[in-house]
């Protein structure tokens, strides 16, 4: 069994001492709520719940358990000790009986197709989920769980055998309860959510209440305030608020110089600018796929001399043409505070951490940008707001540095 998250420590000693010592208190737990207990365990420390059900399963019918727990017991029997080990054996079969219940219940549960989008019992492992390379998965995923939560799909079991599915529901309601409250709307008939996250929208959800008020939700995952996330907003094409284009200036006086020292082809500079700003560009097929076989933390890693050399070489171009921009060229703040204002206004934070879900709503002041710095040593400006606060503005690569995708990341 693998923990997610957390210290597994405290699981494996529950799972141990459920199998070798047989706490009369335990047994009388599993006896009475059955493998709740590894629920509540598994919110607490941050485990696949369902996972350590089956690895419970493996260790009770395990015949190497149940030689070990011969070894454990005296050589020289009374029929004290035999009777004990009998009974022993009886709760072995007792919490296996409950166990057994408990999954094959879980496994006939329904599965929902939300949105073309498969939801299961066990699609409630993604909250503990911490995976930096597929949190946009994850992130995705956790989007459609909380729109179908709120658009009452999901079969009643789901909450009725799961703490934490039940504590989730019981969040997101607790958040809409408070959302209303903000409006001074007292009664809720009617609550619907429709997604809108992509291309044209800045936040996850709209929510309506009542066929009447609508709320913009964003939704941000492993947050208490929206000071603990990366970024609140990732504006693309950058250099449409910079005095002058780091697109071109990358091109002219380092992309030119990076793929002649290692033989790449060379887009022209109006094809290069049309084509840069996605993921995948077409013509940065060969660029990109040379870089991640260089990084040893991506799976295309070939452990190639060159292929190594061009990614950390690609990495260290990166930073010196970030650095010497900021170093010559502004920020065009009045264009950016448009944006701020445009995309953020009205806009309500639905905040997960731990299980819990926290509204937060911040002072549009907070985006009105009154002066500019630069630190080309940290590949950032800061922003100078009206109330006080600052704005890091990094700029960056999305998709592999020096390669494609250069953007804001503003935090």
């Amino acid at each position: 069994m693998t923990a997610t998250t957390g210290d597994a420590a405290p699981l494996e000693a529950m799972l141990n001492a459920m199998v070798k010592n047989m706490s009369p208190c335990i047994l009388e737990q599993m006896k009475k709520y059955g493998c709740e207990i590894l629920d509540n365990a598994g919110q607490i420390y941050g485990f696949d719940a369902e996972e350590a059900k089956r690895d419970f399963i493996y260790k009770i019918e395990s015949k190497d358990k149940v030689i070990e727990f011969s070894i454990n017991m005296p050589k020289v029997h009374t029929s004290y000790d035999e009777k004990n080990y009998n009974d022993s054996l009886n709760e072995i079969k007792i919490i296996q009986k409950h166990v057994r219940t408990y999954i094959i219940r879980f496994k006939n549960f329904e599965k929902i197709n939300y949105m073309n989008h498969t939801i299961t019992y066990t699609s409630i492992n993604v909250f503990t989920c911490k995976n930096r390379s597929k949190n946009d998965e994850y992130n995705k995923e956790r989007e459609w769980i909380i729109g179908s939560i709120i658009n009452n799909k999901l079969p009643i079991d789901y909450y009725k055998y799961s703490l934490r599915w039940f504590n989730l529901r019981n969040s997101i309601d607790l958040y809409i309860k408070e959302l209303c409250k903000m409006k001074y709307i007292i009664d809720i008939d009617t609550v619907v959510c429709e997604h809108k996250a992509g291309r044209g929208h800045h936040y996850d959800f709209k929510l309506i209440i009542n066929n009447t008020y609508e709320f913009k939700l964003e939704f941000k995952f492993n947050a208490n305030s929206v000071d603990d996330t990366p970024q609140f907003v990732s504006p693309m094409k950058p250099s449409q608020y910079l005095d002058s284009s780091y697109e071109e200036y990358y091109y002219d006086n380092y992309f030119i110089p990076l793929v002649e020292k290692y033989i790449l082809p060379l887009p022209s500079k109006d094809e290069y600018l049309k084509k840069v700003h996605s993921n995948k560009p077409k013509i940065l097929e060969k660029h990109q796929e040379k870089y991640y076989s260089g990084c040893n933390k991506n799976s295309k890693y070939t452990n190639n001399n060159d292929d190594i050399e061009f990614y950390e070489y690609s990495k260290q171009t990166s930073r010196d043409s970030i650095s010497s921009f900021i170093s010559n060229y502004g920020v065009k703040k009045d264009k950016l505070t448009n944006y701020l204002l445009e995309t953020q206004k009205d806009k309500y934070y639905m905040l997960y951490r731990n299980g819990s879900i926290k509204l937060q709503v911040i002072n549009i002041d907070n985006y009105v940008i009154t002066e500019i710095i630069k630190e080309p040593h940290k590949s950032r400006y800061i922003a100078k707001t009206k109330n006080g606060n600052q704005i890091k503005l990094l700029l960056r690569w999305k998709n592999g540095n020096g390669i494609a995708f250069p953007a804001f990341q503003l935090s």
